[in-house]
């Protein structure tokens, strides 16, 4: 774009978003390749770039870092060790009979919600749910084509979402919140509890029409459907 449009923007307008350590419980269990720093940039509202640090890209220090960067409808790149990633973890899901394709990517969460997310993608679409640790973990995976999808029905905060929605844009994907709506948590007029209202996040290459059956299909599921209530009447 025109150098004049970027001196244009108001500073007041541009946040950045730092997440030291996006997937702290992982850190702790020892699961490293999950882990990974966030640095992501919202302008106006939305996020428009960011870069991942991933520090164990094999899970341990027997490789240099790698760090994944985006601007969001414009491209991306990589710095540093090639990742050697997916289906993820490899020695895992890599079979294809316990672990058909395409996969669903979810954390471990059981809650009602979620549980009956991850069924009614296999419902739908067909295939397994695989488990990634992180927010920032799941939507690379997306972003990276591993996976059909990546669904979480919560995130700790815009923090956890910004870089990897920003890098996710720049190779060609798509997210919205669970319900398929626009992702409004960097805005200053966002709804409530809107780190709550979770993600959907598909990969390149797959249809926008992918994307919207996906978030149709969670959105007719009853336990989707009494979260969204919960959130918008502001109970629990």
């Amino acid at each position: 774009d025109d150098i004049g449009e970027t001196m244009d923007i108001d500073p007041s307008e541009i946040i950045i978003y730092v997440d030291p350590l996006d997937g702290t419980r992982e850190f702790v269990e020892g699961r490293l390749a999950n882990c990974q720093v966030l640095v992501g940039v919202a302008i106006g509202g939305e996020s428009v770039a960011g870069a991942i640090g991933i520090p164990f890209p094999a899970g341990d220090l027997s490789t240099e870092s790698t760090v994944i960067y985006g601007f969001a409808d414009v491209g991306s790149g990589v710095v540093g060790e090639t990742l050697t990633r997916g289906p993820y973890p490899l020695e895992h899901n890599i079979d294809g009979v316990k672990y058909p394709r395409p996969h669903h990517a979810t954390g471990d969460s059981t809650d009602e919600v979620m549980v009956a997310c991850r069924k009614g993608a296999i419902h739908r679409f067909g295939g397994s749910n695989v488990i990634y640790g992180g927010a920032g973990n799941k939507i690379l995976a997306a972003a990276l084509g591993e996976v059909a999808c990546s669904i979480q029905h919560k995130v700790g905060g815009p923090w956890d979402l910004c870089a990897p929605e920003a890098i996710l844009k720049a190779m060609g994907g798509k997210i919205t919140d669970l319900f398929g709506e626009e992702i409004a948590i960097y805005k200053s007029d966002a709804p409530p509890r809107c780190n709550e209202r979770g993600y959907l996040a598909t990969p390149p290459g797959s249809e926008t029409l992918f994307h919207e059956k996906l978030a149709a299909n969670m959105l007719a599921l009853p336990e989707v459907q009494k979260y969204r209530d919960e959130l918008n009447n502001g109970s629990k």
